[in-house]
């Protein structure tokens, strides 16, 4: 053996993969939290206080693993990976999700991901695929998995887009989609907070919309009222209700994460610093986001659980509106959501000021297509805040 081939048997023989536990949590926030930087902005994707406690809210199941270098002493890459009770087909069934994929900046492009492969075969098992979502700011991550340099198929379901809403380009639902057949008459559609009475109400109604849509996650809203980690950082009273002749036709809740999830910005390029005064002014009078001070975060509300009849489209606008105005009362200037290109109501979101962010929906496997398994007249959903 050569010095070469030595010195690569002593790396490998340091490195190890092994599923997460919570004594890692302090070095997994380290991990998650390294900067990237995009547009002239260094941000920072941030966990605090707690790892566990912000994946808690993405699954009720948690699994993963870590690469740890024993010779560094240290964690150098991770992904997290885990159930929740989801809607497919219209039955409940646990759904694997699998994310936040990250290594050591120090060693990228070493071949860790390779590491990784036995302990991902090994978890994706009862279901043998997960569902993935990769951003088109994430390069690394697209790169690796269109060129099929890991050892797992993926399956392309389709785009997705994120829309962080700060205004409206038009006063009014846009006249070339009104009258349509599928609307209800908002006139007759009130709203209210949601209060314990209702909960039986947003359960059957969750149920219901997954007639319409694949994935929705199998909300009991009870567990609101009992604190349960799922719904950290939500309440009842945050949720709102759209009624139409007694019947449940709508429902959105505002979900502050800032208090386990942040994006905070660590810095800013000289010429965005020295802009940013003016450009803050701008986005006030037009309905822009505003860029925070260097080391403070991006503020906004997600909204959790958007659900209407897809075809309903002048709903979804008013659901919208309303959430934008409850948010702004909450002193925060703007509203996440995702959609599918699948859903009707995405057709809306070019009518929206904000900022987009495109992505790609799918499933990896090392196994067969699990596509063939979905109604492919149902929708996908997918929650802003459990992504």
């Amino acid at each position: 053996m050569n010095i070469a081939e030595q010195s690569s048997k002593q790396n490998q023989d340091s490195i190890v993969v092994r599923h997460i536990n919570e004594s890692d949590d302090q070095e997994l926030r380290r991990l998650v939290s390294f900067p990237m930087t995009t547009r002239g902005l260094m941000l920072s994707f941030q966990r605090e206080p707690s790892y566990f406690q912000a994946g808690k809210v993405i699954y009720t199941h948690i699994q993963g693993a870590v690469i740890e270098d024993k010779t560094r002493g240290k964690l150098v890459g991770c992904y997290s990976s885990g159930f929740r009770p989801c809607y497919v087909n219209g039955s409940i069934t646990p759904l694997r999700y699998t994310g936040d994929l990250r290594l050591d900046p120090q060693v990228r492009g070493k071949s860790l991901l390779k590491y990784l492969m036995p302990n991902l075969r090994e978890t994706l098992q009862s279901p043998n695929f997960s569902q993935i979502i990769i951003f088109d700011d994430n390069h690394a991550a697209r790169r690796a998995i269109q060129t099929g340099r890991l050892d797992f198929d993926y399956y392309d379901e389709g785009l997705i887009e994120t829309l962080t809403l700060t205004g409206f380009k038009h006063s009014a639902f846009p006249s070339h989609l009104q009258n349509s057949a599928s609307d209800l008459d908002l006139k007759q559609v009130d709203r209210c907070v949601a209060e314990e009475k209702y909960i039986p109400l947003m359960n059957d109604f969750v149920k219901r919309m997954a007639t319409r849509f694949n994935f929705v996650p199998a909300y009991d809203f009870h567990e609101l009222e009992q604190h349960n980690a799922y719904f950290h950082g939500l309440a009842l009273h945050d949720f709102q209700l759209y009624f139409y002749q007694d019947q449940l036709v709508g429902m959105f809740a505002l979900w502050n994460q800032s208090s386990f999830k942040q994006s905070k910005v660590l810095d800013y390029s000289k010429k965005i610093q020295f802009f940013r005064p003016v450009y803050n002014l701008w986005a006030t009078l037009n309905g822009r986001i505003q860029l925070p001070k260097k080391g403070d975060s991006f503020k906004y509300h997600i909204l959790h659980s958007l659900l209407c009849e897809p075809e309903q489209l002048a709903l979804h606008e008013r659901m919208l509106r309303d959430a934008f105005q409850l948010s702004k009362q909450r002193g925060i200037n703007a509203i996440t959501f995702t959609l599918t290109h699948k859903d009707p109501r995405q057709q809306l979101n070019q009518f929206y000021k904000g900022d987009l962010l495109i992505g790609m929906h799918g499933f990896i496997t090392f196994d067969q297509d699990p596509r063939v398994q979905f109604d492919p007249i149902r929708i996908p959903f997918l929650e802003a805040g459990r992504i």
